[in-house]
């Protein structure tokens, strides 16, 4: 098996599914675990959820000053306890990482960082990246919304659904929050097209991808069936469907022990 990191495990973990279900309205895009691996990416997905809360640099200076065992006890104290959130941030890096890895969008800020109090949900969409090009230029807005449920629920597919048609009235409220933290970062330039992107939105479209995750511990035959049924379906939408048995399991392991060695 290649090395699995922090930056190359989505592929290593998930591969397509060509079980799922495909739709009229919309792009599917169900993916799967690969056999016998989840142990072996487990290492490199607590890397990422560490670095979706933590900076880098802190998390270096955490572990340097205090060790390995303390220092995994500190991480645990500064993620999320609460079962819900715990869910919610795992769904969202997951989707986070799928979207980098495999389709090369880029997050110049992992919002996760800035909440207010890690066991209370994060106000805005769940995943804000955008298309970059050589250039430096933003080409594409990407916005993705991502639910995490130990059982499928068709009202939560929908729901989610409805954050990504209201994201655009009149502009994802994550934008605002990304370019304060780009601006304070020194990165002007890319602080100032999404300041343009937002003054666009206002007055004229700017291209948007739309991306929807659904991560469950059960698995549903037509994951997407509520989107199926809807006359206004969200434009350029891309949705992912990903069973991932013992989810909750799974998640609280992360969480509680947040420093795993392979």
């Amino acid at each position: 098996m290649n090395k699995i990191n922090r930056d190359n495990f989505d592929a290593l973990w998930l591969e397509s599914d060509n079980s799922g279900k495909g739709y009229t309205k919309f792009q599917h895009l169900p993916v799967k675990e690969k056999g016998s691996v989840r142990e072996f990416v487990k290492p490199a997905l607590v890397e990422a959820i560490l670095d979706h809360h933590i900076h880098r640099q802190r998390i270096k200076g955490v572990l340097k000053r205090l060790g390995f065992v303390e220092a995994a006890k500190y991480f645990s104290s500064h993620l999320p306890r609460n079962d819900k959130t715990r869910k919610g941030n795992f769904g969202e890096v997951v989707a986070s990482e799928h979207l980098r890895q495999r389709y090369g969008y880029k997050m110049p800020v992992f919002k996760l960082r800035f909440m207010d109090n890690p066991n209370v949900p994060m106000r805005g969409e769940d995943v804000v990246a955008f298309e970059i090009a050589e250039n430096n230029k933003i080409t594409a807005i990407c916005i993705g919304e991502a639910k995490t449920l130990e059982r499928y629920a068709q009202a939560k597919v929908k729901e989610a659904h409805e954050r990504l048609v209201t994201a655009y009235h009149p502009h994802p409220v994550t934008l605002s929050l990304i370019s304060n933290i780009l601006h304070e970062r020194g990165d002007h330039d890319l602080a100032a097209q999404i300041d343009m992107i937002i003054e666009t939105l206002a007055l004229k479209p700017f291209p948007r991808h739309n991306w929807l995750f659904v991560i469950t511990g059960d698995k549903p035959r037509d994951p997407f069936s509520p989107i199926e049924k809807i006359d206004g379906v969200v434009e350029n939408l891309r949705t992912v469907s990903l069973h991932l048995p013992q989810l909750s399991l799974f998640v609280k392991e992360i969480f509680e022990n947040p420093y795993f060695r392979s």
